[in-house]
Formats: C-alpha cells, structure tokens, sequence
C-alpha cells in the first residue's frame, strides 16, 4: 500500500482548489469585515511549533445577501474589525477566498495573446525572408 506524504497532499490540494480560485477571482469583488480570529497551534515538517491563524470574514454581496466563512488557505495580517477584500462567484459567494491573485494569473490572457502575436509576426518575417 502506497502512502502519500504531505507534498503529494498539498499538490492534490492545490489543483483541486485551482479551479475554484480562478472562478473567485475572474467573478466579483467585495470588502469583508474581519468578525474573529481562530488561532490554531500546529508543527512544521521540521518539528518546529508554529500558531496558525484563521480569520472569518463577513461581506455583503452584490444582490445584498451577508456572507461568513473562515479564510483557512491564507495568512492574514488582520485583526478582529479589520477589512480586506474578498473574490467570490456570484452563482456562489460561500466559496469566496482572500488570496489575491498573482501577477502572470492576473495576465494570463494578455501575455499569452501577445506572446502568441510576436510568434506570428517571427513566424511571417522568416517565411517572407525564405520565400
């Protein structure tokens, strides 16, 4: 029997959640309010005691449904009252996250049309240089 260690579980974790990020964040935006902080103590892989913090964020959707849920993939600098913003689906604000999206996914689309535009303009200049 084949055991998984925890970087195999974390690699599953993250593609499974790839999807449901990248709705989050090409959906809508809002600013949620800090309503508590869940402190939680764990080990890293080294052996190393380190405390974990896992804030619930309140906001309100667009159509003014209110939203709780517990941000438990990102560390936040936040405490009770404060406000940060949140991605969420509008077909599902419950699964919203704080975790903002990096440069190149933010500029997936535009660097891969231009990227794909300077290939077609190298391509074109060498076969005009051949023919």
């Amino acid at each position: 029997m084949r055991t998984f260690s925890p970087r195999c579980g974390r690699t599953l974790d993250r593609q499974l959640e790839g999807p449901r990020l990248r709705a989050a964040w090409a959906g809508r935006t809002a600013e949620a309010r800090c309503t508590a902080v869940r402190t939680e103590d764990a080990v890293d892989a080294e052996g190393v005691p380190i405390s974990l913090s896992h804030p619930t964020l309140e906001f309100r959707t667009a159509d003014g449904r209110t939203v709780a849920f517990e941000e438990r993939r990102r560390q936040l600098d936040v405490a009770g009252g404060g406000f940060v913003t949140v991605y969420y689906v509008e077909d599902a604000p419950e699964a919203a996250t704080a975790r903002t999206p990096s440069f190149l996914v933010r500029r997936a689309r535009g660097l891969t049309a231009g990227l794909g535009c300077v290939l077609a303009l190298v391509t074109a200049g060498v076969l005009a240089a051949l023919l």
